[in-house]
């Protein structure tokens, strides 16, 4: 009987240590997210850009200025290509494309590259500021993570021209992750310095993950217009971030690894 209750006990203790070793392994979730704008592939291959991803071995991409089946002037070797495709081919990650607008006989947009597979997507069209501008958009994934958990991982593009249409455009961005019924992510380009009104109504609603440091142009880089945000602030923290020193494009990738609070 005493032998019974020495291995019950040992037992149970086995279980308590190696459950607690689980809950330990789940306590925390990290992320890899990359933002990359890829000048619609003038200054590379879609394998060279492939290959700048591949080699930060991300979870999550966003991603800009993507073309497909569109017929450049001043990119040849892009004439006919499927960004999207051929990326999420190249890095063996799951592909999504959103459209802005027609262009050059094909399509024109934002991106996102991902580990793991969608629930969901939706694209939102953000507002203009005059009919006259170029349509930009929110593209959004729903993502069920291997650990139980659910986020939102999204990609931007905010206009390049005026503030005040990026103010807009700003708006529209949160509100939607504001009501989102997980945790999000959105990472883009945002044309706006980090001092800009933009950015700084961003980081009253949401939490940066990221710094200051400059991300264009590629070749010497004196302004940050690439940013990582997370929705609610509460709910992410950032443990480090890098801009990774590449010309493939005019801008350079920022790379940034994230932590969802539970």
């Amino acid at each position: 009987m005493k032998r019974h209750k020495y291995f019950l006990s040992v037992f149970t203790l086995l279980l308590i240590i190696g459950t607690g070793k689980g809950f330990a392994q789940q306590d925390t979730l990290r992320l890899r997210i990359m933002t990359y704008n890829l000048r619609f592939g003038e200054r590379a291959s879609l394998e060279e850009l492939a290959e700048v991803i591949r080699q930060e071995n991300p979870d999550l991409v966003a991603l800009q200025e993507m073309d497909c089946n569109t017929r450049r002037p001043q990119t040849p070797h892009q004439h006919g290509k499927n960004f999207a495709t051929e990326l999420g081919y190249h890095t063996g990650m799951f592909p999504l494309f959103g459209q802005t607008i027609h262009y050059a006989g094909g399509y024109y947009g934002i991106g996102i590259l991902s580990r793991f597979p969608y629930s969901a997507t939706r694209k939102v069209m953000l507002p203009k500021g005059e009919p006259q501008e170029e349509q930009r958009a929110l593209l959004l994934a729903v993502i069920p993570l291997e650990t139980g958990d659910t986020i939102i991982f999204a990609s931007t593009h905010l206009d390049h021209r005026k503030a005040a249409t990026r103010m807009i455009q700003t708006r529209e961005v949160v509100s939607e992750l504001q009501k989102a019924p997980y945790s999000a992510l959105v990472g883009g380009d945002f044309n706006a310095r980090p001092g800009s009104t933009e950015i700084q109504f961003l980081c009253q609603q949401a939490v940066m993950l990221g710094d200051t440091v400059p991300t264009v142009p590629a070749d010497q880089p004196r302004n940050r217009i690439d940013y990582l945000f997370g929705f609610p602030a509460g709910h992410w923290e950032l443990e480090s971030t890098r801009v990774i020193a590449s010309d493939r494009s005019d801008h350079r990738p920022v790379v940034s690894v994230v932590r969802l609070i539970r």
